[in-house]
């Protein structure tokens, strides 16, 4: 399990360095940034949401499949489309871009709840389970679409830094408390949900999401953008902040998906990336801590 954690993380991760410059330099070209991200991220939603359908399945949900796909598709592409019509005000208001992203981002989920009803209308037979169904595929679109824009508008809005730091602190803080955990932990923090999960696991994890963060937005973003080394402390204090919120919050969303799958009585999300599961054993702490990094961002609490 640890070898091909560690051979699959690594690739992954060089893979993820490569479409991150890619989307970049793109960028840089033609002023359209998510070029190569967007159609990435779709790929994944379209594996994320074959596992979460197949969870639901199991514990005998059966939203329309259709549904779920074309709702959450739907608020990925809404979003970005917002995000890239007001691509000239992305370096000087970035909160407008953002804000305006939000605002449609929110009209494309009322859709797909209304995609979700039509859905389950049509298909109507007999009274029984219905409303059920219906509840599975609203969940679905919210967790994944609704969750997901997030990342996009952390990228649109606020550029790839913005993207990297926050994925960068949530993973940070996973290997943390897996091998710090595995270390020294005693203490079950959530034995019902996640018996491998320790309180000094947690604290380690959240130690390396600090060490992290820091060293993302105060020493890697600015060596890059070719600006000192950030030394103040209001800076330093918040990218600390940052740390440990997005480290916190990427736990609840490991924890969230662990809590799915118990319920359905499910050990992976899926068998498609040996060692870890599926895509959404990946992406479920990512999901939860894309709109707190992305509150960090908007509301300017890293100066």
């Amino acid at each position: 399990m640890l070898k091909w954690r560690l051979i699959i993380g690594t690739a992954v991760v060089l893979l993820l360095i490569g479409f991150f410059w890619l989307d970049h330099y793109l960028e840089t070209l033609w002023s359209v940034p998510g070029l190569v991200l967007l159609p990435l991220l779709i790929a994944c939603v379209g594996f994320l949401c074959h596992e979460l359908l197949r969870m639901l399945n199991a514990a005998g949900i059966y939203p329309r499949r259709s549904s779920v796909y074309l709702g959450v598709l739907w608020c990925i592409v809404c979003c970005w489309l917002a995000c890239h019509k007001t691509l000239p005000l992305v370096q000087s208001e970035g909160w407008n871009v953002a804000s305006k992203a939000c605002v449609l981002t929110l009209l494309a989920m009322a859709l797909g709840v209304i995609i979700a009803f039509t859905g389950e209308m049509v298909r109507y037979k007999e009274p029984g389970g219905n409303v059920i169904n219906l509840s599975g595929a609203i969940f679905a679109i919210a967790y994944l679409g609704l969750l997901g824009c997030f990342i996009i508008m952390l990228r649109i809005a606020y550029g790839v830094g913005a993207v990297v730091s926050m994925i960068i602190t949530t993973k940070m803080c996973d290997i943390g408390a897996y091998f710090v955990g595995r270390a020294i932990g005693r203490h079950k923090m959530a034995a019902n949900l996640s018996p491998g999960k320790t309180v000094e696991g947690a604290v380690g994890g959240l130690s390396f999401a600090v060490l992290a963060a820091w060293l993302t937005l105060d020493v890697v973003i600015p060596s890059m953008k070719g600006l000192p080394i950030i030394r103040e402390p209001a800076q330093i204090i918040g990218a600390v902040a940052f740390g440990m919120a997005i480290g916190a919050f990427g736990a609840i969303g490991d924890l969230a998906e662990s809590f799915l799958k118990r319920d359905v009585c499910q050990k992976d999300s899926g068998q498609s990336i040996p060692g870890f599961g599926g895509i959404l054993d990946i992406f479920d702490s990512l999901l939860i801590a894309a709109p707190v990094a992305f509150a960090f961002w908007a509301f300017g609490l890293i100066p």
